[in-house]
């Protein structure tokens, strides 16, 4: 399945540059949150928000299609 990605701040540094943050990934069904997490390495607290809705749990199964944006919780100014 795949799943769109905007990834925001500091995150933007896991896409090659080009890429500006966005991408489609390629999921195995029945993917979780916490999956996708871990296939871009990202080990930090982060802000997940979901089709647009903000999601607190790593757990959700993802569907192709879905829309993920990835916000890193602390930034600095």
């Amino acid at each position: 399945m795949q799943i769109h990605l905007k990834l925001y701040s500091i995150l933007r540094e896991k896409l090659p540059p080009d890429a500006k943050g966005r991408a489609v990934i390629d999921l195995d069904e029945g993917a979780t949150l916490e999956d996708l997490l871990e296939k871009l390495k990202i080990h930090s607290r982060v802000v997940i928000s979901v089709n647009n809705k903000h999601e607190t749990n790593q757990s959700r199964l993802l569907k192709n299609g879905d829309q993920v944006k990835i916000f890193s919780s602390i930034s600095g100014g």
